[in-house]
């Protein structure tokens, strides 16, 4: 088997199942169709993925799957060896690297078995460490995990009159988005962050799975205000059993008021609620400067530290290829 036409709610079941990540979702898919990318989903005796095309110079392009794919059983060599064959045919002939995040942890037998299979390790789209915080824990014990500091931050701001509130539907978020964009913008010039266009933040926004029952991908923006002013957002998306921690932001000058500590940690007692069993905090880092902050703060919540594999990529066109790494290094 290969590319295969299957329904929202039959993939979804498929992905979950598996533990597949948000970005193997139905619906973040359809979000890349939305902006303009084209989407294969493909499922073997193997493995599942949610392949992205993404356009080069030239004509050219290639083909990603963002924290994929996602084995249906611990992969064997001839797993390795028989993810480019799968996607391949299907790609064009426009198409130069195939680009996969396998579901795995970062083991030297992974990094092996994949480059047997003629992948190359390629710096990291997705953050390949991240933390876990397991919500199968009652509360009392998810705070004794935590840091001192960051349990009195929690009491700190409920006391100084931070409160909480969640957009969950449609309408709710089109009301939250622009108090979450107006802080997220200024974070992101503060730390020196990447970020994408505000389009795409606002898609992400959009995403609303089958709510009501719960399935699907979703996500909802939780809001801190202070005396009628919000000073802290972010958004968290949900998918199978899994929270994650996104994107978030806080006001500048605010930081004594510890309000992006209290929506954290309604956003996970939150996913508790939803049957969540992992709440993922979505990406650190040891060695880029910019993510020392974040990774601190994230640090400080307590949960496994985890590495996954990384990002690999796989020639199609080994001329082609090998000029897009050289001016990629050139950038």
């Amino acid at each position: 088997m290969g590319k295969e036409e299957v329904t929202k709610e039959v993939w979804n079941e498929r992905a979950a199942a598996r533990g597949g990540s948000l970005l193997q979702s139905w619906e973040w898919g359809a979000l890349q169709e939305a902006l303009g990318r084209r989407v294969m989903r493909f499922t073997t005796s193997d493995f599942l993925a949610s392949a992205v095309g993404y356009p080069l110079p030239f004509g050219k392009r290639y083909w990603y799957v963002p924290h994929g794919p996602m084995f249906l059983r611990q992969p064997a060599p001839e797993t390795f060896r028989a993810i480019a064959p799968a996607l391949a045919p299907h790609c064009g002939d426009s198409s130069i690297f195939l680009k996969i995040e396998p579901a795995l942890t970062d083991t030297p037998e992974h990094r092996a078995l994949l480059r047997a299979a003629g992948w190359k390790r390629a710096a990291d789209t997705q953050p390949s460490e991240t933390l876990l915080i397991d919500l199968t824990k009652p509360e009392p014990e998810l705070l004794k995990e935590m840091e001192h500091d960051t349990r009195y931050a929690i009491r700190a701001a409920v006391r100084r009159g931070v409160a909480v509130t969640v957009a969950r539907t449609a309408e709710e978020k089109a009301r939250a988005f622009p108090l979450f964009w107006d802080l997220f913008e200024g974070t992101n010039i503060r730390h020196e962050l990447h970020a994408y266009e505000k389009h795409y933040y606002e898609e992400v926004a959009k995403l609303q799975g089958n709510l009501p029952a719960q399935a699907g991908c979703y996500t909802e923006i939780f809001l801190a205000a202070l005396e009628g002013e919000t000073i802290a957002a972010a958004i968290v998306a949900y998918f199978g059993k899994r929270a994650y921690y996104l994107y978030a932001a806080s006001k500048t000058g605010m930081g004594k008021f510890n309000a992006p500590s209290l929506i954290l940690w309604e956003a996970i007692r939150g996913a508790k609620q939803k049957w969540c069993i992992v709440f993922d905090l979505w990406g650190i880092s040891e060695t880029r400067r910019e993510w020392k902050g974040v990774t601190a703060f994230k640090r400080s919540f307590g949960g496994r530290e985890v590495k996954m594999v990384g990002t690999w990529e796989y020639p199609l066109q080994p001329l082609w290829y090998w000029g897009y790494r050289v001016a990629k290094q050139l950038m």
